[in-house]
Protein backbone atom coordinates (compact mmCIF):
# COMPACT_ATOMS: atom_id res chain seq x y z
CA UNK A 1 0.00 0.00 0.00
CA UNK A 2 1.73 3.28 -1.14
CA UNK A 3 -1.21 5.38 -0.98
CA UNK A 4 -3.05 7.52 1.67
CA UNK A 5 -6.22 5.83 2.67
CA UNK A 6 -8.69 8.17 4.16
CA UNK A 7 -11.83 5.83 6.03
CA UNK A 8 -14.52 7.69 6.95
CA UNK A 9 -16.50 5.76 9.43
CA UNK A 10 -20.23 6.57 9.53
CA UNK A 11 -21.74 4.36 12.06
CA UNK A 12 -23.47 6.56 14.81
CA UNK A 13 -22.77 3.99 17.56
CA UNK A 14 -20.15 1.36 16.46
CA UNK A 15 -19.27 0.57 19.49
CA UNK A 16 -22.26 -0.69 21.31
CA UNK A 17 -24.20 -1.32 18.03
CA UNK A 18 -22.13 -2.78 15.29
CA UNK A 19 -20.02 -5.68 15.68
CA UNK A 20 -19.17 -5.90 11.58
CA UNK A 21 -18.07 -2.38 11.10
CA UNK A 22 -16.36 -2.65 14.93
CA UNK A 23 -14.59 -5.47 12.70
CA UNK A 24 -13.84 -3.90 9.96
CA UNK A 25 -12.33 -0.96 11.28
CA UNK A 26 -10.38 -2.77 13.94
CA UNK A 27 -8.93 -4.51 10.97
CA UNK A 28 -7.47 -1.73 9.22
CA UNK A 29 -6.77 1.00 11.52
CA UNK A 30 -3.50 0.47 12.64
CA UNK A 31 -2.17 0.41 8.82
CA UNK A 32 0.20 3.03 8.62
CA UNK A 33 -1.20 4.44 5.37
CA UNK A 34 -4.80 4.42 6.96
CA UNK A 35 -6.22 7.41 8.77
CA UNK A 36 -9.65 7.08 10.31
CA UNK A 37 -12.01 9.95 10.60
CA UNK A 38 -15.59 9.11 12.76
CA UNK A 39 -18.45 10.98 10.93
CA UNK A 40 -20.09 10.86 14.60
CA UNK A 41 -17.51 12.31 16.69
CA UNK A 42 -16.22 14.84 13.96
CA UNK A 43 -18.93 17.68 12.88
CA UNK A 44 -19.37 18.00 9.16
CA UNK A 45 -17.20 21.30 8.27
CA UNK A 46 -15.23 21.88 5.73
CA UNK A 47 -12.31 22.84 8.24
CA UNK A 48 -12.46 19.42 10.13
CA UNK A 49 -12.07 17.28 7.22
CA UNK A 50 -10.64 19.70 4.16
CA UNK A 51 -6.77 18.78 4.71
CA UNK A 52 -7.50 15.17 4.80
CA UNK A 53 -9.69 14.39 1.97
CA UNK A 54 -7.26 16.36 -0.26
CA UNK A 55 -4.36 14.96 0.94
CA UNK A 56 -6.22 11.25 0.49
CA UNK A 57 -6.19 9.02 -2.53
CA UNK A 58 -8.01 6.43 -1.66
CA UNK A 59 -11.72 7.69 0.29
CA UNK A 60 -13.51 4.73 1.74
CA UNK A 61 -16.70 5.12 2.97
CA UNK A 62 -17.74 2.64 5.63
CA UNK A 63 -20.93 1.73 6.37
CA UNK A 64 -23.66 -0.34 7.55
CA UNK A 65 -26.60 -1.31 5.15
CA UNK A 66 -29.50 0.33 6.46
CA UNK A 67 -32.89 0.31 4.81
CA UNK A 68 -31.22 0.50 1.33
CA UNK A 69 -28.96 3.02 2.20
CA UNK A 70 -26.57 4.32 4.15
CA UNK A 71 -26.88 5.95 8.27
CA UNK A 72 -28.04 9.50 7.97
CA UNK A 73 -24.67 10.67 9.24
CA UNK A 74 -22.88 9.79 5.96
CA UNK A 75 -25.88 11.26 3.76
CA UNK A 76 -25.51 14.70 6.08
CA UNK A 77 -21.51 14.32 5.60
CA UNK A 78 -22.09 14.57 1.78
CA UNK A 79 -24.79 16.88 1.40
CA UNK A 80 -22.20 19.06 3.87
CA UNK A 81 -19.14 18.72 2.47
CA UNK A 82 -19.43 17.15 -1.31
CA UNK A 83 -20.79 19.94 -3.58
CA UNK A 84 -17.20 21.69 -2.30
CA UNK A 85 -15.04 18.76 -2.50
CA UNK A 86 -16.45 18.31 -5.88
CA UNK A 87 -15.73 21.32 -7.33
CA UNK A 88 -12.05 20.87 -6.24
CA UNK A 89 -9.53 20.11 -8.53
CA UNK A 90 -7.97 17.78 -6.11
CA UNK A 91 -10.53 15.72 -6.16
CA UNK A 92 -9.67 14.01 -10.00
CA UNK A 93 -7.77 10.84 -10.20
CA UNK A 94 -8.59 9.69 -6.20
CA UNK A 95 -10.45 6.34 -6.10
CA UNK A 96 -13.79 6.21 -3.86
CA UNK A 97 -14.08 2.56 -2.25
CA UNK A 98 -17.84 2.40 -0.29
CA UNK A 99 -17.39 -0.60 2.01
CA UNK A 100 -20.67 -1.52 4.05
CA UNK A 101 -22.19 -4.71 5.81
CA UNK A 102 -25.63 -6.42 5.80
CA UNK A 103 -27.68 -8.43 7.64
CA UNK A 104 -28.75 -11.15 5.07
CA UNK A 105 -26.82 -13.44 2.69
CA UNK A 106 -25.69 -12.24 -1.34
CA UNK A 107 -28.84 -14.66 -2.78
CA UNK A 108 -31.55 -11.89 -1.09
CA UNK A 109 -29.96 -9.04 -3.28
CA UNK A 110 -30.73 -9.54 -6.95
CA UNK A 111 -33.52 -9.82 -9.18
CA UNK A 112 -36.21 -11.93 -8.11
CA UNK A 113 -34.59 -12.10 -4.33
CA UNK A 114 -36.02 -10.79 -0.85
CA UNK A 115 -34.38 -7.17 -1.78
CA UNK A 116 -35.27 -7.31 -5.84
CA UNK A 117 -32.29 -5.13 -6.35
CA UNK A 118 -28.25 -5.86 -6.16
CA UNK A 119 -26.25 -4.26 -3.73
CA UNK A 120 -24.05 -2.66 -6.52
CA UNK A 121 -27.86 -0.81 -7.94
CA UNK A 122 -28.59 -0.07 -4.41
CA UNK A 123 -25.65 1.57 -4.03
CA UNK A 124 -25.54 3.65 -7.51
CA UNK A 125 -25.31 7.43 -6.09
CA UNK A 126 -22.24 6.42 -4.41
CA UNK A 127 -21.29 5.80 -7.84
CA UNK A 128 -22.46 8.99 -9.62
CA UNK A 129 -20.80 11.28 -6.73
CA UNK A 130 -17.65 9.76 -7.81
CA UNK A 131 -18.16 10.30 -11.43
CA UNK A 132 -19.02 13.84 -10.87
CA UNK A 133 -16.35 14.75 -8.65
CA UNK A 134 -13.72 12.88 -11.20
CA UNK A 135 -13.03 9.99 -8.75
CA UNK A 136 -12.62 6.27 -9.70
CA UNK A 137 -15.22 3.95 -8.35
CA UNK A 138 -14.28 0.85 -6.65
CA UNK A 139 -16.10 -2.14 -6.83
CA UNK A 140 -17.97 -2.29 -3.36
CA UNK A 141 -16.48 -4.13 -0.15
CA UNK A 142 -19.73 -6.09 0.96
CA UNK A 143 -19.66 -7.83 3.53
CA UNK A 144 -22.92 -10.14 3.80
CA UNK A 145 -24.59 -12.14 6.50
CA UNK A 146 -23.87 -10.10 9.49
CA UNK A 147 -27.12 -11.21 11.15
CA UNK A 148 -27.24 -14.86 10.14
CA UNK A 149 -26.25 -18.08 12.17
CA UNK A 150 -22.14 -17.80 11.23
CA UNK A 151 -22.12 -14.27 11.54
CA UNK A 152 -18.92 -14.14 13.34
CA UNK A 153 -17.20 -16.62 11.26
CA UNK A 154 -18.50 -14.59 8.10
CA UNK A 155 -17.28 -11.21 10.46
CA UNK A 156 -13.67 -12.80 10.97
CA UNK A 157 -13.21 -13.66 7.34
CA UNK A 158 -14.26 -10.76 5.75
CA UNK A 159 -12.22 -8.86 8.48
CA UNK A 160 -9.11 -10.07 7.02
CA UNK A 161 -10.84 -9.85 3.42
CA UNK A 162 -10.78 -6.19 4.39
CA UNK A 163 -7.89 -5.47 5.48
CA UNK A 164 -6.01 -7.55 1.94
CA UNK A 165 -8.22 -5.08 -0.03
CA UNK A 166 -7.19 -1.91 1.63
CA UNK A 167 -3.56 -3.08 1.62
CA UNK A 168 -3.80 -3.74 -2.08
CA UNK A 169 -4.82 -0.31 -2.55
Amino acid sequence: MDKNVLVLSAHPDIAEKSKACAALLSAVKDLPKVRVMDLSEIPATVENYYERVKAASVIVLQFPFWWGSAPAILKTWIDTLMLGFLEDPSMKGKRLLVATSVGSGPEVYRAGGAEQFTVDEILRPFQVMAIYSGMTYLTPFVLYGTMLPDAEQRIQRGAKEYRALIEQL
